[in-house]
């Protein structure tokens, strides 16, 4: 993906991602073209990254504030001081520190998103000033979506980085992030078949080109994507609870309850508003 970017004119990237030592050749020729920064949660990462190195890289720490997918603890101050301790030779400058408070995603209303995110900007902007004085350049960096959406008090960080901001989707319809009138993905797919009977229709649209990626619906049913009329090469509003309810490989079988659903036929163009429009875009990027 950054090779991507850097080959459309993108002069400065940071790999969003901990270092993945195998890609040491990768960050190499990458480093060699643009002002590349990457994210370090392990000593072990920046130790084999130094030695390897031929041009000047950025790196950020990652720090992990409750969402426990990847980065260090901001209390283990004596390892993020280890890995600091290795911008001070060759080509390695430290950049600051970073999170991606994804716990966001599991909260339960926006009050808890404004909590994670205020812990998060506290907890972030303690680190900063613990070493800016040694290090006056360094930033604090966030990255999820619901706190960039809808928090308001973004003074003790530095840059923003939320990647399904850009599109939204179902999942940010569902935590408040947008409104529906918001969200700039969907999928275009073809009935196939339908099932009067049961209420289902057939679509040409499955895992492989909405993931299986799920959300979970008041009735404990799980939600695959919401399909929508497809109008004059546009999606509309949403006519009921048309929810995809079953995905295999290429097969996605969705609830008709709205009359607009019933009155469907075969070759009809449908849209699925996606669950992850991220997931979606990957798996649709060369098709």
């Amino acid at each position: 993906m950054a090779h991507k970017f850097a080959d459309a004119g993108w002069g400065d990237i940071t790999i969003a991602f901990p270092l993945n030592i195998r890609e040491i050749d990768e960050i190499n020729q990458l480093a060699g073209k643009i002002s590349l920064n990457i994210l370090i949660d392990m000593p072990e990462q920046i130790s084999a990254l130094s030695t390897s190195l031929k041009h000047p890289v950025g790196f950020y720490i990652k720090i992990d504030l409750g969402y426990h997918r990847a980065g260090i603890e901001p209390a283990n101050t004596e390892l993020i001081e280890r890995i600091i301790g290795y911008s001070k030779s060759g080509q390695l400058t430290f950049k600051g520190f970073l999170t991606h408070s994804g716990n966001t995603y599991q909260a339960s209303g926006k009050q808890e998103i404004f909590a994670i995110h205020e812990s998060a900007a506290l907890e972030l902007s303690k680190l900063k000033r613990k070493y800016q004085s040694e290090y006056p350049g360094i930033i604090v960096s966030c990255g999820d979506t619901p706190s960039c959406s809808l928090a308001e008090d973004f003074s003790e960080i530095d840059e923003i980085r939320p990647g399904n901001f850009v599109f939204y989707d179902l999942m940010q319809l569902r935590i408040g992030s947008c409104k529906f009138n918001e969200i700039a993905a969907a999928v275009v797919c073809p009935v196939v078949s339908v099932y009067p009977k049961r209420n289902e229709a057939l679509i040409y649209g499955g895992a492989v080109h909405l993931s299986k990626e799920a959300i979970i619906n008041a009735d404990g049913s799980r939600n695959y994507g919401l399909v929508v009329p497809f109008v004059d090469g546009r999606w509309q509003s949403p006519m009921g609870d048309d929810w995809l309810v079953s995905l295999s490989q290429e097969h996605g079988i969705f609830k008709t309850e709205s009359t607009w659903a019933k009155s469907l036929s075969a070759g009809d163009l449908v849209a699925v508003i996606p669950v992850h429009s991220c997931l979606s875009a990957d798996l649709l990027r060369s098709r």
